[in-house]
């Protein structure tokens, strides 16, 4: 154990004094995740969606003011703005338009009509925010007016003066709001853009990085040094196999720590459980490290060897999901998916990100991880020739 964790070790050193692969390693795939996820849209969790809010305020008054109070809160933002500003505003997409005369006739006892205006392309999530923050504004608005109403004859309009005077007192009743059960919606955004990313360029590293080393230490005799110090082949095989999956750890926990600050300080959404994105993703390192060992033993041709890692990772990463959601895709291709490891592991991830799912519940994927593991580290103990 000791010889096969020195031989993994000393990989670990030589890809981390190789410039070039730490690129590739740590900050590619922040690039390429941050650049998809917002391209992709819907960037975080659907029980968390904000809407921006313009009012136009015409009538100017207590009751008007203490509504637009009401309407800030959280998931909205709202912004004042006067006529003039609302027709040249062309990026405003939901405008609330408070009449004239609204504050005295409400104070009246006379019915009032608010108009939300949307744009076309608004987004629906964000509507269904602001309208319920207009309503809960509204009721707060009704609860003054109805506490004012005690100290005014009846029929009588209700003076500014004691309106304002009403003590609103916190909400005694809070909703928290979250999904209820597993989602149904198709991942988008950081959510297809991070896992899918990530399980893309552990397989590049491996199967890049991973083959051509080991192509270069056969050709410049280093294997055959190696087979000369007191350890046996299989030591060898499994230290180079350790070594690829070393390398993947530090990527995968490094890009891990890199998601979980993302997600405290901008919002970006990874899921509820990143222990287990984190666990599915090292599985997933393991299935495929000794697949690079194998094809490092193959090629003889360090630069060959590297291009057929490119070209393997690119149709695993397409086939397995890693550029769109299997979820779309035609029913044949999500079959085909099944034949990559990374097919297993974008479905595990989307489980456990997006879905809902436990870790128990997808313990066929992850059997599936394992046995792509064990069946690519036949191959490459029988290809790595050390002599």
């Amino acid at each position: 154990m000791r010889s096969i964790l020195a031989i993994a070790l000393h990989d670990l050193r030589l890809t981390f004094n190789d410039r070039g692969a730490v690129v590739w390693m740590f900050l590619l795939p922040i690039v390429f995740a941050t650049f998809f996820g917002l391209v992709m849209g819907a960037g975080s969790s659907p029980a968390d969606a904000t809407a921006s809010l313009a009012v136009v305020d015409l009538d100017d008054s207590v009751v008007s003011g203490a509504l637009i109070e009401d309407l800030e809160g959280e998931g909205v933002s709202v912004t004042e703005l006067t006529p003039e500003e609302r027709s040249t505003n062309e990026d405003i997409v939901r405008t609330l338009v408070i009449p004239e005369g609204f504050g005295e006739h409400v104070l009246a006892g006379e019915q009032q009509t608010l108009r939300l205006e949307k744009e076309p392309d608004t987004s629906a999530e964000a509507a269904l925010v602001a309208q319920a923050r207009v309503v809960a504004a509204i009721a707060r608005t009704i609860g003054r007016l109805v506490v004012a109403s005690a100290d005014v004859a009846d029929g009588a309009a209700i003076p500014a003066d004691v309106f304002t005077a009403v003590d609103v007192s916190p909400d005694l009743v809070t909703v928290e709001t979250r999904l209820a059960g597993r989602a149904t919606e198709i991942p988008g955004g950081f959510a297809q853009s991070i896992p899918g990313n990530a399980v893309m360029f552990v397989m590049l590293i491996a199967l890049t990085y991973g083959a051509a080393s080991i192509s270069a230490e056969r050709i410049s005799g280093n294997l055959r040094r190696l087979a000369t110090a007191p350890v046996s082949r299989a030591e060898i095989v499994a230290g180079k196999i350790g070594g690829r999956f070393v390398i993947s750890f530090f990527q995968i926990t490094i890009l891990m720590i890199v998601g979980l600050i993302a997600h405290g300080t901008l919002g970006i959404f990874i899921g509820d459980h990143p222990f287990q994105m984190w666990l599915v993703l090292l599985l997933f390192a393991a299935a495929v490290a000794p697949l690079g060992v194998a094809l490092g033993g193959w090629i003889q041709d360090p630069d060959r060897a590297a291009s057929v890692g490119v070209i393997l990772t690119m149709v695993m990463a397409a086939f397995g999901g890693c550029w769109w959601p299997l979820e779309v895709v035609s029913k044949p291709l999500k079959t085909a998916a099944l034949a990559f490891p990374s097919g297993w592991a974008m479905r595990t991830l989307h489980g456990v990100i997006s879905f809902g799912q436990t870790l128990g519940e997808m313990r066929l994927n992850l059997l599936a991880l394992i046995a792509f593991g064990v069946v690519f580290g036949i191959l490459a103990s029988r290809s790595l020739r050390v002599d």
